[in-house]
């Protein structure tokens, strides 16, 4: 039989993002490549929210910008950083120039989220993080994935206490990026694909969900012949989160199928949770439960994308002038837990401590 259908308020439990009082904050963006033309522009725009300026190199992606309307547009993020029409900066380049941007943001005086991971290495993170500090502005990074339906109402029902104490979180994705993906620049030719690229959303929903840091993790690579990647893009983690918890990862980009899912699970000692990746139901089974399990529609909340989820979050804390959900320096328990993924996944497979906060 199948779960009863129920809505997320009938566990006591509604909505609500964090978003700012004001809907007229001007974004500059550094960086306009395919994620933040189909992902976080929408997103914006969904909100209102005005994308003032545009950053990039490259004359497609600033013939792009213009097309979207944007009105002023640079070659150099500089120029975008000293217009004094841009409040907050967008970043959203590749890694390799996160620090550079940091440090003119800084000088500028203007708080700044970027795109994932923070940086390569905790050095460079921990730079950034007390660059930031020192010139009192907000930095944050753009972990979208916590605030998609299933992921959002996963966190919440957790600590409602709905499954009781968590001992496992599993997530697993069955993709075919290593299709689809071939020729990008990038991630084609990068050697750190799923360990630091992608398993950087999947180790923070992990935290997310339990409130807990991997105090180790496990994790071994694996390929398929006549893969297009540089990279290994087959994955297994298991991370250690101490007595009574593990986390599991299963992902791969391989498939050659149109069989692709992302099903997750959180289980406790008092219940289970049940769901895709990027769905908008959640199957829930619990002791508090009459009647056997619940599955929750999520799709009638009417909930804002999830990039909306990260950047309302960001631009409320700077109006509140608190520590945004994900701070530069809360996201360091996750890069530290990848590049530990990293290094386990090129020792072979063995278990390596998470670098202690």
């Amino acid at each position: 039989m199948d779960p009863a259908p129920t809505t997320l308020a009938e566990f006591g439990i509604e909505p609500a993002f964090a978003m700012p009082r004001r809907d007229d904050w001007r974004i500059g963006m550094v960086g306009f490549g395919s994620i933040a033309r189909h992902a976080h522009a929408p997103a914006y725009r969904a909100m209102g929210w005005p994308m003032v300026a545009v950053a990039d190199p490259d004359s497609g992606a600033r013939r792009a910008a213009r097309d979207l309307g944007v009105s002023a547009v640079y070659d150099d993020y500089r120029a975008l950083i000293a217009d004094p029409r841009v409040e907050v900066v967008d970043l959203l380049a590749q890694a390799n120039v996160r620090e550079e941007v940091v440090e003119a943001a800084a000088d500028a005086g203007k708080p700044l989220i970027t795109e994932k991971p923070l940086a390569r290495t905790v050095a460079e993170c921990e730079r950034m993080i007390g660059r930031a500090a020192r010139a009192g502005i907000a930095l944050a990074v753009h972990q979208n994935y916590r605030w998609m339906p299933a992921n959002y109402a996963a966190r919440a029902l957790v600590r409602a206490g709905w499954v009781g104490e968590p001992y496992l979180v599993s997530i697993q994705i069955f993709g075919s990026q290593d299709v689809h993906l071939a020729g990008h620049a990038f991630y084609a030719s990068c050697d750190d694909f799923l360990t630091v690229q992608w398993d950087n959303h999947l180790a923070d929903l992990l935290r997310c969900w339990t409130g807990r840091n991997a105090r180790r993790v496990l994790a071994r690579t694996g390929r398929m012949a006549g893969q297009s990647f540089a990279s290994d893009n087959l994955i297994c983690v298991l991370a250690d989160f101490g007595p009574g918890l593990t986390g599991h990862v299963l992902h791969h980009e391989l498939l050659r199928s149109s069989l692709a899912s992302q099903p997750c699970r959180i289980d406790g000692d008092g219940g289970s949770l049940v769901f895709d990746l990027w769905g908008t139901t959640i199957t829930l089974d619990s002791v508090r439960l009459e009647g056997g399990p619940r599955r929750i529609d999520l799709a009638p909340l009417g909930l804002p994308p999830s990039f909306a989820g990260s950047m309302g979050d960001f631009l409320a804390a700077v109006e509140e002038g608190r520590e945004p959900e994900v701070s530069g320096r809360r996201n360091l328990a996750t890069i530290r837990t990848i590049i530990a993924e990293h290094a386990s996944a090129r020792a072979g497979g063995v278990w390596v401590e998470v670098a202690a906060g």
